[in-house]
């Protein structure tokens, strides 16, 4: 079973953060508590409350969650770690690399744009998985957008990501600019950013 955080409860059902939380207080809204104190909302839940007389409060508390639930909240929780873990490792060899550059005029703006008139747009990151999740977002909404004389690259050598400045992956360049960093966007969020920037 899937379990969400508040945050992707909050848009699947429409409602703010803070109704959720109080949903979850109130005992309105099952969850299971991680050891840090977040909480994960099965699909279930997302369900019951969207069915006719869903707000009714829910059969379970937290505490009395399912251990099979708790064990696949656990393991979700751990594998987001993992994945943050590898995004933060990225960024600080990108950052050491960054003030390993000898800091001359020339060293300045080594990635430069290909020839060419269309416009460029790099996903800098070395191929963790919300690398490749921006990646993925960015094909998407190009295809939708149905642009021409644009290219969608990955960089991911460190050396060369380093010469964009200490900057967090993933990091997306339009025309060899920053527009995001440090962050996987919504997909309403970026496509706005790219029809500004490729306007």
């Amino acid at each position: 079973m899937r379990h969400l955080t508040v945050n992707e409860a909050a848009a699947a059902l429409h409602l703010s953060v803070p109704t959720i939380k109080r949903y979850l207080y109130e005992g309105k809204l099952r969850s299971t508590k991680l050891p840090g104190g977040q909480h994960r909302i099965p699909e279930t839940e997302i369900s019951r409350l969207l069915s006719p007389g869903g707000i009714a409060p829910a059969p379970q508390l937290a505490e009395e969650a399912p251990v099979g639930d708790r064990v696949a909240v656990l393991e979700r929780w751990v594998t987001e770690l993992q994945a943050e873990v590898e995004r933060l490792e990225a960024t600080i060899e990108v950052i050491s690399r960054y003030c390993a550059r000898p800091q001359s005029p020339e060293s300045e703006g080594d990635m430069q744009p290909t020839a060419g008139s269309g416009h460029r747009i790099l996903i800098l990151g070395p191929g963790c998985r919300r690398c490749d999740a921006l990646h993925e977002l960015a094909q998407r909404i190009l295809h939708g957008l149905d642009l021409e004389d644009v290219s969608l690259e990955r960089i991911t050598h460190l050396d060369d990501i380093a010469a964009f400045g200490p900057i967090l992956t993933p990091a997306l360049a339009v025309d060899d600019q920053i527009v995001v960093s440090g962050r996987v966007p919504s997909e309403g969020a970026l496509r706005k950013m790219l029809e500004h920037c490729l306007a």
